[in-house]
């Protein structure tokens, strides 16, 4: 747990705070003076996990030691309950590597980038400020540094598969705010009603159908960061919004944005967030019911 809090507080200082938006482009003047980039692939995440509800007890009670107290247990138990439901499901993905196939990947990609690519290093550990503003004072003159980093989970109601890679580009020289940023986000299709049994789906046939969309995961992402740095977020005209589903993990929740390319079965959108999305697409009522009556 101490490891997560960890990564999660240096990523939020590699991607620059809160200070800047969610996207931040480069303008056209920047992009010019860019002679080439050096990447640094970081995939600190070793296993999937199943994000947990946090227990809210203690907003609910004003806060307090107790509350905050009482919010460490229920949480805790949750994340025993979510482990032991997937159990058999780990026994099934020992041989399961996301961060080989992810950096294989990334690595043989990253030669068709829309900017002149150079070195690409692959790490398993994060980086701190200091370490990056290192590297940065290091880049020859004309040089920048992109930095990749993904992380993936399964939804609290274990029906969809969550990727997301956080993409920024440095400047030489120092400070904590990115030139390029983007959050990009991927979402398998739904599998099974929740709980148990979208766990059996997932781990039937020696996990199976987890090893597909884990790769279509990768695939997905790679596309979106070869795309990301030519995305730039310009206000959208009311008839270009529309509205795309999204599974939050409790519910079938929605988020607005614009359709930026359709593919057979999923859809890539700019989200009114400023995140990057990979979405399958709805499927027909008739399709979506028998998915739920599945044993």
């Amino acid at each position: 747990m101490l490891h997560r809090i960890t990564t999660l507080i240096l990523l939020s200082l590699l991607l620059g705070a809160c200070a800047t938006p969610m996207r931040v482009s480069l303008n056209s003047e920047q992009r010019a003076k860019l002679g080439g980039l050096k990447a640094r692939v970081i995939v600190v995440q070793d296993e999937v996990i199943a994000a947990v509800q946090p227990s809210q007890v203690s907003v609910a009670t004003g806060g307090g030691l107790i509350g905050a107290m009482i919010d460490s247990s229920i949480t805790n138990e949750r994340v025993k309950e979510s482990q032991k439901l997937m159990g058999p499901f780990y026994a099934s993905i020992e041989d399961v590597d996301f961060r080989r196939e992810f950096n294989e990947t990334i690595t043989r990609e990253l030669t068709r980038y829309p900017i002149k690519m150079g070195e690409v290093v692959t790490t398993p550990r994060m980086l701190t400020l200091a370490e990056l503003n290192q590297m940065r004072a290091e880049l020859p003159p004309g040089h920048a540094l992109l930095l990749i980093i993904p992380r993936y989970s399964l939804t609290m109601d274990f029906r969809t598969l969550d990727a997301e890679a956080f993409v920024t580009i440095w400047e030489k020289g120092e400070g904590n705010t990115p030139i390029q940023r983007g959050v990009l986000s991927y979402q398998s299709k739904p599998v099974g009603t929740g709980g148990k049994m979208s766990m059996e789906m997932w781990s039937a046939d020696n996990a199976a159908l987890f090893r597909s969309t884990l790769r279509e995961s990768v695939t997905e992402l790679t596309n979106l960061i070869l795309m990301d740095v030519d995305v730039v977020a310009t206000p959208a005209k009311s008839d270009e919004m529309k509205t795309f589903s999204l599974n939050t993990g409790l519910q079938q929740g929605e988020i607005k944005g614009r359709s930026l390319k359709e593919l057979a079965n999923r859809v890539i959108v700019i989200g009114e967030d400023g995140k990057l999305y990979s979405l399958p697409k709805a499927q027909p009522a008739a399709l979506a019911q028998r998915e739920r009556s599945a044993p």
